[in-house]
């Protein structure tokens, strides 16, 4: 910008320059032909009149860039007023920021893992909602909004290498949930979750009890403390699986929850068949990738290649 207003100001005085030039050019040319033919005539006051004639346009011209001068001291000003309130809104943006992660583990518990590919609003806003019900159905009118048909879920899911090993039954949960078959995406859809969380911590699985893997203090926990928004995502899935895969037994004295790994895969309560669920467990897995990339960990995925993106229908 101040580059282009020096190239201005230099092309403008280069014009002033030039017609002043011409001017001065026809004026003397004019004084010259009206000229008395008396040769006794001093040419004194000519000169005279055309160095007060220069001499005006020259102050003119000097005015001119002071007022150039001055407009620059106050665009110099203006900027600097402008670049301490873009400063002021970043530091509120960052304490906003750090209340969202803060945060993570609260919206955790109302059912929803930290997706860092929410927009930073929506996130905001997901982060003050204090009731699952209130949560659960500013999720829901996003997707309707944004991706009723999961179709885009589906493209960024089914194209990820980590998940190519996954990619039929992929495949099938989002037809089933395009057909409102909900039930029949939700243990298939803890299969992959399984898959993806439990090899967080390569090359040594010690264990398959994903809540024992990603407790605090543990390896994937110590890793994720490299930053804010890695350790904020691990809290986030941490405390989605620690709630999700809970053990239940008949003589738990509290109802068991809605989505329950335990009571699914164990047979003791049908899967239930709600859209919501489905995307529930959807969004945790994309949390997990996330998690993934942020820890750099390198998944093994057998002799299985990457999976094209599903086409949209």
């Amino acid at each position: 910008m101040f580059r282009y207003a020096k190239e201005m100001d230099d092309t403008r005085s280069q014009l002033d320059e030039k017609k002043l030039q011409e001017k001065i050019a026809a004026e003397f040319e004019k004084m010259i032909t009206g000229a008395s033919s008396d040769v006794g005539v001093s040419l004194v006051n000519p000169i005279t009149e055309m160095f007060s004639f220069v001499e005006n346009i020259r102050l003119e011209l000097s005015a001119r860039a002071a007022e150039a001068q001055r407009v620059a001291e106050s665009f110099v000003a203006t900027a600097g007023n402008v670049a301490a309130a873009i400063a002021d809104s970043l530091t509120e943006a960052s304490l906003r920021f750090k209340e969202v992660l803060g945060r993570s583990e609260h919206v955790a518990k109302l059912g929803w893992t930290l997706d860092p590919n929410l927009p930073f609003p929506n996130a905001l806003h997901l982060s003050t909602l204090t009731s699952r019900a209130d949560a659960d159905a500013y999720i829901l009118k996003r997707h309707e909004e944004d991706d009723p048909k999961l179709e885009h879920m589906e493209r960024d899911l089914r194209a990820d290498p980590l998940l190519a090993r996954f990619d039929t039954v992929l495949q099938q949960c989002f037809e089933s949930f395009r057909n409102e078959q909900y039930a029949i995406c939700i243990p298939n859809l803890m299969n992959v979750l399984d898959g993806v969380a439990s090899e967080l911590d390569p090359p040594y699985i010690i264990s398959t009890d994903l809540r024992k893997m990603l407790k605090k203090g543990g390896s994937v926990a110590k890793r994720a403390e490299q930053d804010m928004l890695t350790a904020a995502i691990w809290l986030s899935l941490a405390t989605f699986i620690n709630d999700v895969y809970e053990p239940w037994t008949a003589l738990a004295r509290k109802p068991a929850p809605p989505l329950s790994r335990h009571l699914t895969q164990h047979g003791r309560k049908e899967p239930p068949n709600e859209k919501v669920e489905v995307i529930r467990l959807l969004r945790a897995i994309e949390t997990a990738l996330s998690l993934h990339r942020e820890l750099g960990t390198s998944i093994r995925v057998g002799s299985h290649q990457p999976a094209k993106a599903a086409q949209a229908s």
